[in-house]
């Protein structure tokens, strides 16, 4: 007689289930918080990160553009520049102002100082002030007479503009000048009178650098200099 009878086989877990599937169930009851919170975090840092690169773009955008607005300068019979309006609700700057600007060009051109810093601001504001064949005029020019190494040889050269620039054409104006040259010492060494015609073009600035130190946006992209023959350098000839 068998007294050790076999018994059905039964679950583990004693419920007739898939042992598999009841781990599962509570291995999800115990960590599956855990799981939909990362879920979550996660979401909101993917929309927190295209927030963020929306917010970058935007930002890159508005550097990219030009904040820059031009003003013209109107100057008085004395001189004096004041501030008349806005460049981009103007047409055009002004006769005055292109008059003047010419002749700060000449000036700053032709003049040799003592004052290095000086000489320097005054090439500086050049490049900024003339393009084209101008621009290319100017850098032989420099080359051939560095007013540097002309101030170390004992010459300061001052110019005096006769009159204000007077327009031959829409865009070209005739410009005289007497170039005074003495010692350091002020010894009158020469003097000399000069005629030159300026080409103008008038573009808007487009950056700050370029609106402080041309603001009313005036180019002269040619420039034909020479000496005026015959005439005394300090009698003011009349422009035909």
């Amino acid at each position: 007689m068998n007294f050790f009878k076999e018994s059905p086989r039964t679950n583990e877990t004693g419920d007739g289930g898939n042992p598999y599937l009841n781990g599962r169930e509570e291995w999800l009851e115990r960590y599956g918080s855990y799981i939909s919170r990362a879920a979550q975090w996660r979401a909101v840092a993917f929309i927190c990160l295209g927030i963020a690169t929306v917010s970058m773009s935007g930002n890159v955008l508005q550097i990219m553009q030009s904040k820059i607005v031009p003003y013209i300068i109107e100057v008085d019979k004395l001189g004096n520049p004041s501030v008349t309006g806005r460049a981009d609700e103007i047409s055009a700057p002004s006769r005055r102002l292109i008059q003047a600007e010419i002749a700060r060009v000449i000036n700053d051109w032709r003049t040799v100082t003592a004052d290095a810093e000086l000489q320097k601001k005054m090439v500086t504001r050049l490049s900024f002030c003339t393009a084209d064949g101008a621009k290319g005029l100017l850098k032989q020019w420099y080359t051939e007479n560095n007013p540097y190494e002309i101030a170390k040889s004992g010459k300061l050269v001052h110019v005096e503009i006769k009159g204000l620039p007077l327009p031959v054409s829409a865009e070209s104006y005739r410009v005289e000048w007497v170039e005074t040259i003495r010692s350091h010492t002020g010894v009158l060494l020469d003097q000399q009178a000069y005629e030159a015609t300026a080409a103008i073009q008038v573009l808007a600035p487009t950056s700050e650098t370029v609106l402080l130190h041309n603001p009313g946006g005036i180019y002269i992209t040619a420039l034909s200099a020479s000496k005026v023959i015959g005439a005394p350098a300090t009698t003011k000839r009349e422009t035909p």
